[in-house]
């Protein structure tokens, strides 16, 4: 019950209830200063069976503006109230919990391999706090210290408002060693940045004309669900075959 409390609190502040608690306001501030778009708060995952792509982005990462991303595809934007309650939300269930060690199951039944859900959370005075549980998910809370369940479902809530699709200027992109070394190769295109490094994976976020060649030239991840993700074109490099995706940049992917 107490997580469906935060979740109806949590919705009634983004309707717009108001907050005596400014960004860069005093001495230990909730927020970061206002000025710099920051991360405060998100939700990710890590490791696994599943193998992660490069360019796999946290399921919800929220910002200092009040802009709120899920994976790289949808978004949404909280008022400067709700931003605040959220904040101060999730500060104070995750106070005092470790950074270092991965909480596990209370069953002690924890899926062999399975995913560590990663929390993080700006705090006072600018340090940048993450808890990482073994498996945490809406199915698995009880098992979790209450909490470390409060503040994942704090920030889970927010995914069933997200419906605008999420753009940027800048792109965040891939390049690796194509597996098929004897496939079809097609000439470099014109204006996509060559490979910086001879290994096999690079990762890159870039803007202006680059993020056009990139656009046109590299195969999209964020194809829409139940869809196959269509083969990427291998391109002749100065440094050999290459194939390149990408996705549209977060806010704080700026290299």
């Amino acid at each position: 019950m107490r997580k469906y409390l935060c979740a109806v609190a949590l919705i009634i502040s983004v309707a717009g209830c108001t907050s005596s608690t400014k960004a860069g306001g005093g001495a230990g501030p909730l927020l970061p200063p206002a000025g710099v778009v920051t991360r405060v708060a998100e939700i990710s995952y890590s490791g696994g069976f599943v193998v992660r792509s490069a360019l796999a982005a946290p399921a919800v990462v929220v910002y200092s503006d009040g802009s709120v991303v899920f994976n790289a595809q949808k978004r949404l934007t909280l008022t400067p109230g709700a931003l605040d309650y959220l904040v101060q939300g999730v500060q104070q269930d995750l106070k005092g919990q470790s950074s270092s060690k991965v909480l596990v199951p209370k069953s002690g039944h924890a899926i062999p391999d399975g995913a560590i859900t990663v929390l993080g959370v700006y705090q006072p005075g600018g340090a940048y706090q993450t808890v990482r549980a073994l498996v945490l998910n809406a199915s698995t809370e009880s098992e979790y210290p209450a909490p470390v369940a409060d503040a994942f479902a704090k920030l889970q809530a927010l995914t069933s408002d997200a419906t605008t699709p999420y753009t940027a200027t800048k792109v965040r992109y891939e390049m690796q060693c194509p597996p098929d070394a004897n496939g079809p190769v097609q000439p470099w295109p014109a204006g996509l940045p060559q490979p910086g490094v001879a290994d096999c994976t690079e990762v890159h976020s870039t803007d202006g004309a680059a993020a056009t060649a990139v656009r046109a030239a590299c195969t999209g991840v964020d194809t829409p669900s139940g869809k196959p993700q269509p083969a990427a074109t291998v391109y002749r490099s100065d440094k050999g075959p290459r194939i390149c995706r990408w996705r549209y940049a977060l806010p704080d992917e700026t290299s």
